[in-house]
């Protein structure tokens, strides 16, 4: 009899452990196929790059060159580090951009153009959706899709060497690239963005 009641008790302890376990089987099983998933990480990583920065061909040999480092997360941080550093390295270009259809212009378009000396045109506002639109909502560096609300709108030759606020010398960039293209940073070093932040989210190693 005490046998019998011993039985029950482990098995209502078992079941009771097994049950959480079956409920949440899908949870456990990432939780442990995440740790060291480098395959998966690898993946996530490629497919995050070519997906968001199509104007970017990334040179992965960094994972090559990283496969004798034994610490599986730190192997991981290298990798992010180098794709970073390539996004920031980047060359381009600025150049003059396309006008915008004339049916589209207004009746003081060509007369806000012109520069007055510390002051935006009274139609900044509409030059700078504008030039999103026609712009696609990319980042003209990078390629990446950004809202209208996280655009930058930059000026190819500065106000004060003579650019104006005409379209063609308007250009849309992402944040990131913004900071890049930025003729008052000191160093290409950019903290605290948008890319590393997503790269670092596919680590697959807590």
């Amino acid at each position: 009899m005490v046998l019998d009641i011993d039985f029950i008790i482990s098995g209502s302890i078992i079941i009771a452990i097994l049950i959480p376990l079956y409920i949440y089987r899908k949870k456990v099983y990432n939780f442990f196929t995440r740790k060291g998933d480098f395959k998966t990480f690898e993946e996530n990583v490629k497919n995050f790059l070519e997906t968001h920065y199509p104007k970017i061909k990334f040179d992965y040999s960094i994972i090559n060159k990283s496969n004798t480092k034994k610490d599986e997360k730190l192997r991981q941080i290298l990798i992010i580090e180098d794709l970073v550093s390539q996004f920031i390295n980047y060359e381009y270009e600025l150049h003059t951009q396309k006008s915008i259809h004339n049916d589209l212009l207004w009746s003081t378009y060509k007369q806000n153009c012109k520069p007055i000396k510390g002051k935006l045109p009274n139609d900044w506002a509409k030059r700078k959706e504008f030039t999103y639109r026609r712009d696609n909502g990319k980042c003209k560096r990078c390629g990446v899709n950004i809202t209208s609300s996280d655009a930058n709108v930059i000026f190819i030759k500065p106000i004060e060497n003579g650019g104006g606020y005409n379209f063609e010398n308007l250009i849309t960039l992402c944040v990131d690239c913004n900071k890049i293209l930025n003729p008052n940073r000191e160093n290409k070093n950019i903290k605290n963005s948008w890319i590393e932040d997503e790269l670092l989210k596919k680590v697959t190693v807590n």
